[in-house]
């Protein structure tokens, strides 16, 4: 989840995502205690080596994937936003002077599945030129409380007191 720091002139979040992942990376060992006493005296049959190695690629793409960490910082003194987000595929980073922040929101993404309608929460800034900068992938609706006291937060360093979307 989000780690805040606050000092009177900088606001900084830190962001990482990392406990599925690590779910993820527990299946391959479960696969392997199972298999790999067939596998080494030769008795294992192709179906379970097919089905082994895909047990243990696919779990290891998908940890890779949802690793992901995130820091951005507001700064007063140096009237400047920052942001760095990556994972171990893409890296993104940028900063812009704190006067083109129009906007800063906890917005909703909408998924629907067979269990129906389904919401994740990322944080994001909009931009003078209604440009969006998304801070962090998504959270479930657990951290929607957190997230919502981290915009209060932003929001009130920044000075922007009144009602935003």
């Amino acid at each position: 989840m989000l780690a805040t720091e606050h000092s009177e002139l900088t606001y900084e979040v830190r962001s990482s995502s990392y406990l599925l992942a690590l779910i993820m990376l527990l299946i391959p060992p479960a696969l392997m205690y199972e298999l790999v006493p067939s596998l080494l005296d030769g008795s294992i049959k192709n179906g379970e080596l097919v089905g082994l190695g895909i047990g243990i690629v696919l779990p290891l793409l998908g940890a890779y994937y949802m690793l992901e960490f995130a820091s951005f910082s507001f700064s007063l003194d140096e009237d400047v936003f920052r942001w760095r987000w990556h994972n171990f595929i893409q890296k993104k980073s940028g900063e812009v002077p704190l006067s083109r922040i129009a906007r800063v929101r906890r917005e909703a993404l909408e998924s629907s599945g067979s269990s129906g309608l389904r919401y994740t929460y990322r944080l994001v800034v909009i931009l003078d030129d209604d440009s969006v900068i998304p801070l962090t992938r998504g959270f479930s609706g657990v951290h929607d409380r957190k997230l919502d006291q981290i915009v209060d937060q932003i929001r009130e360093h920044l000075g922007h007191f009144e009602a935003m979307p």
